[in-house]
């Protein structure tokens, strides 16, 4: 990382870390180790809802009117909640860096909670929370996170209970956020041309707030499924209305792999990409150029929150899912049994390092390398030893150790057929 990477932490536990880039503009992050897991009963939401409170309500400096302003003159700001953390992001130029610094720690700290912007975001969480459940594919998330993730706080649905967020007072938001919002449970990433005087500042905006109620967490491990489970739903509103015998159905294949943190990571990935993950792979080459049975077929990982969860998503035609799902376990067969070229690990190698390459070239690529030293240990370097390890052979091996069998596998199959009521499909 240039080799001016450095992390430090203030007196109050607040974690820092600072990246110098020779640019003309900064990219910063604050991660608040809080998010929708440490909810309690009849909290669900409130993590969520509060990230907007914090946002447009104001602090104890600025009143909403005057934030609105500090806000929009950077360069881009946003902020995000997830099961585990709520994030606050920024760019600008240096000369506003200051000023950000001076915005987010009051906001953070010492929120107004001005009561009109309250009501605001209340019905802005509201709907947002309706235009989710809205969507078709609403209770088919809620279905397979049930299915799969069975009670792990990944499975949460973030956005949480309208009555919950309706129902919140000010009490019981300042409440959730005292728990929470402590420098201690913070870390701080700021990348780009960094002023001299950075740790004064840094010091000066975040060094005075006391310690409070740790919240960092280590998530549990996810627990293997016992058995494979095939979910084949109607899904009308997927049905092609000029062509209804051409209507296109969805395929969702999941099975557990490894956490983010686990040696055999790079292999998956390599697995995956041969698997699924571009027009060379074997289900593209297969599923959509010879038989026709996609336009796009894909294979994605993630490990996050001690859970490894891998899948194949396919859009097919509906009239051919049976053949689209043995295809797809055909290819999977393929992988355990066929070694792949040398040549095609290498080049997957190197397109793992043009990502890296790529991602280091701007301050939030910087960033996305930071979050993954403070959360996994894991540097650019080790990085790419990872991918140097991965061999033919590691990748069959991971082949067999991961990917299921039609059969005999344990996995979960989500099948939305928009033939499923024509027709007397099983």
């Amino acid at each position: 990382m240039n080799g001016n990477y450095r992390e430090y932490k203030l007196e109050n536990g607040l974690v820092v870390a600072l990246q110098e880039t020779p640019t003309q503009t900064i990219a910063a992050k604050l991660r608040v180790n809080y998010g929708s897991s440490h909810e309690r009963e009849g909290e669900e939401g409130m993590a969520h809802f509060l990230e907007h409170c914090l946002v447009t309500g104001g602090s104890k400096k600025y009143d909403p009117i005057q934030a609105d302003e500090i806000r929009g003159s950077f360069g881009m700001f946003n902020a995000f909640t997830n099961i585990g953390r709520t994030y606050f992001v920024g760019q600008m130029l240096e000369e506003g860096f200051e000023k950000w610094l001076d915005y987010i720690s009051n906001h953070v700290f010492m929120p107004r909670f001005d009561s009109e912007r309250i009501n605001g975001e209340r019905e802005r969480v509201l709907r947002e929370i309706s235009d989710v459940k809205s969507d078709p594919m609403y209770p088919v998330n809620i279905e397979f996170n049930r299915v799969f993730y069975r009670g792990h706080p990944k499975g949460r649905f973030g956005l949480g209970k309208e009555e919950v967020v309706r129902n919140a007072d000010l009490e019981r938001i300042a409440d959730f956020h005292s728990r929470g919002y402590n420098p201690n449970n913070i870390d701080l990433i700021v990348v780009g041309g960094l002023p001299e005087n950075i740790e004064e500042l840094i010091k000066q905006y975040f060094g005075s707030h006391p310690k409070g109620e740790n919240t960092r967490k280590e998530f549990p491990s996810l627990t293997h499924l016992q058995k494979k489970i095939v979910l084949h739903k109607p899904a009308p509103e997927r049905i092609n209305a000029d062509n209804p015998e051409g209507s296109s159905a969805q395929i969702f294949l999941a099975y557990a792999g490894p956490a983010s943190n686990h040696p055999d990571v790079y292999a998956i990935r390599a697995m995956n990409q041969i698997l699924g993950g571009d027009t060379n792979s074997l289900l593209f080459q297969n599923m959509g150029l010879k038989k026709g049975l996609a336009y796009n077929i894909e294979t994605s990982y993630d490990g996050d929150y001690n859970v490894g969860e891998l899948q194949v998503i396919a859009n097919v035609s509906a009239k051919r899912i049976n053949e689209a799902v043995n295809t797809i376990f055909e290819e999977i067969e393929t992988m355990k049994t066929k070694r792949v070229d040398t040549k095609i690990t290498e080049r997957i190698k190197r397109m793992a390092k043009y990502s890296l390459a790529k991602t280091l070239e701007s301050n939030e690529g910087h960033i996305s390398a930071i979050d993954m030293k403070l959360d996994e240990g894991l540097t650019p370097k080790s990085f790419m030893e990872g991918w140097d390890r991965v061999t033919p052979g590691r990748v069959q091996e991971a082949a067999k150790k991961y990917l299921p069998s039609k059969d005999k596998g344990k996995y979960i199959l989500y099948i939305r057929d928009p033939l499923k009521n024509n027709h007397n499909k099983t």
